[in-house]
């Protein structure tokens, strides 16, 4: 590609330039017959036309199956690290430790709750024994014994109020204990661990760990016929950050006559893949000694015939007459008008 940039003076008297026939198969442009100004140009930014081999792909873009992601963090002050349990492409069971941390203060919270709440149940148990002992069922009337009565009552109420009390605090606790111990939620592959955990630092409300889970595996949708697929074919899948081979296990035609292709990581190391976007490209037959440049850059004049904007050395454009062949991903092979090398440019 070659980039031209400068304004040009000049005096030129402006031409009217008709242009007519071209191919169906372009992505045409319908443009109105072109005028060359006639005091100043702005030379524009200019592509070179292709000559050569050409190698066409068919370009499959993934679409993960029904994967879900959990992000685990803490919400709880005054944690710290204790142990890490996993790393970052490792495969966990529901329910498994994936690190532990610790909390003083938490801890010495559920021990003044526990024991107050187990000191409570004692006094309450014994106060209530007492009161059997001290109020004589067979003189609800007599004064004294009333007295006596309501004396335990208050006392076994007082005491119930706080055994509700210390069970709040202690469940609280415990909550609070239970989150130092950080587990997955389902069966997955762990596909990120934060750079503080690993170097013993818990950071509140940020993520720390990253599991994925769930239907695994890939599919897409194949319009054409230009290919035949098959069930066990192997590819490579890649993205912008990894690759990895991926396998075809189900084919399934549509109603509107395209197929769905789905397929499997090869290795059970990668089942579990980031949300990345996962591309596989496959070479087709090679188109030899064609001269092609992008579909874009050809338009169709409103009486139909198709040309392209051919920058000369002074920096105007001008519309010169092709013929497209075909077009292929995007690319327009020219079968009469350019010879390649050309620079051409958008309207």
């Amino acid at each position: 590609m070659k980039h031209i940039k400068g304004i040009i003076a000049c005096t030129l008297v402006s031409s009217l330039m008709l242009i007519s026939v071209g191919c169906e198969k372009t992505d045409i442009h319908e443009i109105d017959p072109i005028i060359r100004e006639t005091y100043q140009k702005t030379i524009p930014e200019t592509v070179e036309v292709q000559k050569g081999d050409m190698q066409p792909v068919i370009r499959l873009k993934l679409n993960q199956n029904s994967l879900k992601y959990y992000n685990y963090s803490v919400d709880v002050e005054d944690l710290e690290f204790s142990e890490l349990k996993v790393s970052s492409g490792d495969y966990v069971r529901a329910g498994q430790v994936l690190c532990v941390l610790k909390s003083e203060k938490i801890e010495k919270a559920l021990k003044e709750s526990t024991e107050a709440l187990e000191t409570d149940k004692m006094l309450l148990e014994h106060t209530k024994n007492l009161r059997e002992i001290d109020v004589d069922p067979d003189k609800p009337d007599d004064e004294n014994n009333k007295k006596i009565a309501e004396m335990y009552d208050r006392t076994i109420a007082n005491l119930e109020d706080d055994i509700r009390l210390q069970t709040i605090r202690v469940a609280e606790s415990q909550r609070d204990l239970d989150s130092c111990i950080i587990k997955a939620r389902d069966d997955g592959v762990i596909t990120y661990v934060s750079d503080a955990i690993k170097n013993g630092v818990v950071v509140l409300k940020s993520d720390l760990f990253t599991e994925a889970c769930g239907d695994v595996g890939f599919f897409t949708e194949y319009k054409e016929d230009d290919y035949d697929f098959e069930v066990g074919q192997v590819f490579e899948a890649a993205s912008a950050t990894m690759q990895f081979d991926v396998k075809i296990t189900r084919i399934d035609e549509n109603e509107s006559g395209s197929i769905t292709i789905h397929f499997m990581p090869v290795s059970e190391d990668v089942l579990y893949v980031s949300n990345e976007k996962f591309e596989v490209i496959i070479p087709k037959e090679q188109i030899k000694d064609v001269v092609y440049l992008e579909e874009r850059l050809v338009y169709t004049a409103t009486n139909g015939r198709q040309f392209v904007y051919v920058v000369d050395e002074s920096g105007f454009k001008n519309p010169v007459y092709v013929e497209v062949d075909m077009v292929v991903e995007g690319m327009a092979i020219i079968k009469s008008g350019l010879e390649g090398g050309e620079e051409v440019t958008a309207k």
